[in-house]
Formats: structure tokens, C-alpha cells, sequence
């Protein structure tokens, strides 16, 4: 009995610890949904006034980036803040840490505003479809160190970050339209108006051809004995750039063969034999 009367005060004395570890628990759990709370409402103020602002203001600023980085720093704020009245509500000494949260947020935002915009940053992402100094193909992985570029042709190249940084980028993948150009070589006793809306037909039909940015265009670039050149101009979505041309130039080869008022200008040579 005299070694029971140990082991049953020590499991009373567990039971009630544990008990006031749960006590504590469901307090500052109350405490920490009323500051989740308190955190979403803000956020929520923040963002309305940011929207309004990207709405009326942005098309005026010209220091867009500015408002930007003031909007950023106001998020960090409230979120520090109500960190560190949590933890003054819990009990922790926050007289040190709070100057230090603040100033850090504060500090953060003027090297965000000032310093990010010389740090170098690669103008492209995985999956774009890329043409660095003569190497075309879609990026396939990035790290530190290099990037790979996976090639039509099935080749897989590696090119370090430092010489892509400094190299000439081509990146067909980053803005969300891209421009057909096509160069027709007409011939001189061809009807050039007729070539032209049949042109601009064949473009227009065509439902992956956009209104916008603008319409399909025509212009006649130049006129030689040997023909008169005419570029065709359509913009299409990035994706349907490859297949759009493909079927353009399909159709307007076939669309010369049919038409007797118009034809392409082949390159010729006259040889004249003197006996």
C-alpha cells in the first residue's frame, strides 16, 4: 500500500497538468482564431483598397511599383503586428521585438524597392519556348547553376546562368499573341487587287486569326522585273502560332494554283545563245 499511495499522487499529478496544459491550450486557441480574425479582416480592407486603386489610380501613376511595394509593406505590418499582441497577450516579453519586427519590415521594403530592381532575373520560365544566341527549343529545367533547354530535334542542351544572362534571348512564350508574317513574291501581270483581298480573305476566314491587337493587313513592300513583293500580316494566339502558319501557307499556295488572275513569281533565267 505505502508504494501504491506514490504512484497513484504522481498519476493525480499528471491528470492535472495535463489538464491545465489543455485549459492554456483552449484559451490561446480563442485568442488565436479571435486574431485570425482580426488578420483576415484587415487583409481584406488592404486588398479592397489595393483593387480600387489598381482600378483608378494605377492608369495615372507613373511610379506603379511604388504603390505596389506601400500595399506589400502594409500586409507585413498587419501580420506583424498582431504576431507580436498575441504573443504579448500569451505572455511573452515583445518590448525588443517588436522595434526589431517593425524596423525589419520597414528596412525590407526600402531594399525591395530600391535594390530588386538591378538584381538580374531570367526573362523566362519553364515551358517557354525559347532562342538563346542560336539554341531554339522549350525550357525545360532551371536551377542556380544552368538551365536546359529541351530542342525540336530531340537534342537536350545545357547552358550555364551566367552566359544566358548575358546572351540574347528570344522568348516566344512570354506575351500572350504573336504575329504571322507572310511574304508573298506576286507576278507583275498578276492582279494585285485582286491578290490582295484574296489574301486578306484567306487570313480573315481563318477562326484562329484575332481582331486584336489589330486585323489582318496587307502591304506591297516592293516591285522588281522579277515580281512584286506583298507581306500579309495576321495575329494569332502563341499557341496556334506553328499550326496557323503551317495551314495559311497551305491555303494560299493553293488558293494561287486555283485563281488564273493571280500568281506567285518564280525564279527565272533567260539564256540567250548567239551562233
Amino acid at each position: 500500500m505505502a508504494d501504491s499511495q506514490p504512484v497513484e499522487e504522481k498519476i493525480d499529478e499528471i491528470v492535472n497538468t495535463t489538464s491545465v496544459v489543455f485549459e492554456s491550450l483552449s484559451g490561446y486557441g480563442s485568442l488565436i482564431l479571435e486574431s485570425l480574425y482580426i488578420v483576415i479582416g484587415a487583409v481584406l480592407v488592404i486588398f479592397v483598397i489595393h483593387w480600387l486603386a489598381a482600378k483608378l489610380i494605377y492608369p495615372r501613376l507613373k511610379a506603379k511599383r511604388l504603390v505596389r511595394v506601400f500595399f506589400g509593406t502594409l500586409y507585413a505590418l498587419v501580420i506583424v503586428i498582431v504576431s507580436l499582441l498575441i504573443l504579448e497577450e500569451i505572455g511573452v516579453p515583445t518590448e525588443g521585438v517588436a522595434e526589431l519586427a517593425l524596423a525589419g519590415v520597414l528596412i525590407g521594403s526600402v531594399v525591395v524597392f530600391f535594390l530588386v530592381p538591378f538584381v538580374p532575373r531570367l526573362p523566362l520560365f519553364i515551358g517557354h519556348m525559347v532562342d538563346i544566341n542560336g539554341t531554339f527549343g522549350v525550357v525545360s529545367a532551371i536551377d542556380i547553376f544552368r538551365i536546359t533547354i529541351k530542342q525540336f530535334d530531340g537534342i537536350i542542351t545545357t547552358l550555364p546562368t551566367t552566359m544566358v544572362l548575358a546572351a540574347k534571348i528570344k522568348n516566344y512564350s512570354q506575351l500572350p499573341h504573336k504575329r504571322i508574317e507572310i511574304k508573298l513574291s506576286v507576278n507583275n501581270d498578276s492582279e494585285l487587287e485582286t491578290t490582295r483581298q484574296i489574301v486578306l480573305q484567306l487570313l480573315s476566314v481563318d477562326e484562329r486569326v484575332l481582331e486584336e491587337p489589330s486585323p489582318p493587313f496587307t502591304h506591297v513592300i516592293n516591285a522588281t522585273a522579277a515580281g512584286v513583293e506583298m507581306m500579309a500580316y495576321c495575329w494569332v494566339k502563341t499557341e496556334d502560332f506553328l499550326s496557323t502558319r503551317t495551314d495559311l501557307w497551305l491555303k494560299l499556295v493553293q488558293a494561287f494554283n486555283d485563281d488564273e488572275r493571280i500568281s506567285m513569281s518564280l525564279p527565272q533565267h533567260e539564256v540567250f545563245l548567239h551562233s
